[in-house]
């Protein structure tokens, strides 16, 4: 396992972040999904968007019960900084349910675990786009979180792929807009711009949030259907790696220029 791509448990208060070798099952990531992660990029001095990243993560906590020693989180930046400075890096962080059980929890204390890969971004521009067959989302009170149990995006992932496409459209379970398979979906018509509302069951992503609060008064979210996408001058997705513009959805072609508001909300 080389340095970049390494697994670090946080194993107490005192002992801190731990390098791991093994990994303790079963457990309740393993065996329910029950837990939150955060996908993150580290640019080398900081972690980008930590801020959001921190406040989805003590939200979806306290949606699942889970409880956690917060204040080691703030210091999880500096720690990354002084180990991986100048490294431009992936991180994922999961913090889930200790122990076992079943259904049942033992306890609402979590364990949480880092996961460091070398960073590689999106493409400026996906080339097919097409909206899903096989797969709807359903508004939960956890659906805007990033849970441990993603099968809805690994099924969307699979239809992609099985469809050589380049992007996936996911509409919920009334046929609107929701989101794509990983990313937020955003269009613009005119110097106006609308992504889905959370509750179409999408997930409330950091680079969603970055968009919304970088141009507030541009953006218009709300419950949108697939007709009203494709009457878009422009349409991307985002994550907190950026933005990637959709070419083309089935036969329709889009405007693939870069839009400058989003260039300066993720140099």
């Amino acid at each position: 396992m080389s340095e970049i791509d390494t697994v670090y448990v946080f194993l107490s208060k005192e002992q801190g972040w731990r390098k791991m070798t093994e990994f303790p099952v079963p457990n309740r990531a393993m065996n329910f999904g029950d837990g939150l992660f955060e996908t993150m990029v580290f640019d080398g001095e900081k972690i980008r968007f930590f801020s959001f990243h921190l406040d989805r993560l003590i939200r979806g906590m306290k949606i699942l019960k889970l409880e956690a020693d917060k204040s080691g989180f703030e210091k999880l930046e500096s720690w990354i900084a002084d180990k991986y400075a100048g490294k431009k890096l992936r991180i994922r962080w999961n913090l889930f349910r200790s122990g076992s059980g079943r259904y049942t929890p033992e306890t609402n204390q979590s364990f949480q675990t880092l996961h460091f890969q070398e960073l590689t971004f999106a493409p400026a521009v996906k080339s097919l786009t097409s909206f899903a067959e096989s797969i709807s989302l359903y508004p939960f009170p956890w659906s805007r979180f990033k849970t441990l149990n993603a099968l809805p995006y690994v099924m969307a992932a699979q239809e992609r792929e099985n469809r050589k496409l380049d992007e996936l459209i996911l509409l919920d379970h009334t046929g609107k807009v929701a989101e794509a398979s990983a990313s937020n979906i955003f269009w613009r018509k005119g110097k106006k711009v609308y992504t889905p509302a959370l509750i179409s069951g999408c997930i409330e992503g950091v680079g969603r949030q970055a968009i919304i609060s970088k141009i507030p008064r541009l953006i218009t979210e709300g419950v949108f259907g697939p007709n009203d996408l494709l009457k878009a001058d422009q349409v991307w997705v985002s994550n907190v790696t950026g933005v990637s513009y959709l070419e083309k959805i089935d036969s329709l072609e889009f405007s693939t220029d870069k839009w400058d508001p989003l260039t300066e909300i993720f140099q």
